[in-house]
C-alpha cells in the first residue's frame, strides 16, 4: 500500500492511481502544477471563427497573444484591409478577452494562414 502519514491523500487514492499508465499520471502531475495554460489549437480557432466570422477565419489565423495584443495573419491585402475596418466589431464581440486573457488590441499582418 502506498500512504504516507504525512500526506492530505488517503491510502485509497494511491491505490486508484495505482495500474495506470506512467504517461497519465505525469500529464496529471504536471496539470495540477501549472494548470492547463496552453491554449488547444482547436479551442483558438473556434474562438476566432466566432469572433471574426466563418468567411474571415477561412482567410486568417490568430498566431500570438503578447503583451495583450492579439497577433492575426492574413492571406492577402484585401482580407487585411477587411479585417481592419471590422477590427473593432471584433474586439467587441470578444469582449476586451481572447480565451480568458486581456486583450488590448489585435495586429493584422499577412502571413501564412495554414
Amino acid at each position: 500500500m502506498l500512504f504516507c502519514p504525512c500526506s492530505s491523500h488517503s491510502p485509497h487514492s494511491a491505490e486508484a492511481e495505482f495500474g495506470k499508465p506512467l504517461e497519465d499520471l505525469v500529464k496529471k502531475a504536471v496539470s495540477q502544477i501549472i494548470g492547463d495554460k496552453r491554449l488547444s489549437e482547436e479551442g483558438v480557432r473556434g474562438a476566432w471563427t466566432k469572433a471574426a466570422g466563418a468567411r474571415a477565419a477561412k482567410h486568417s489565423r490568430p498566431v500570438s497573444l503578447r503583451r495583450s495584443r492579439l497577433v492575426v495573419n492574413v492571406d492577402g491585402s484585401s482580407w487585411l484591409y477587411e479585417l481592419t475596418l471590422k477590427k473593432r466589431e471584433i474586439m467587441e464581440k470578444l469582449g476586451g478577452r481572447f480565451l480568458g486573457r486581456q486583450l488590448k488590441d489585435i495586429r493584422f499582418r499577412i502571413g501564412e494562414v495554414i
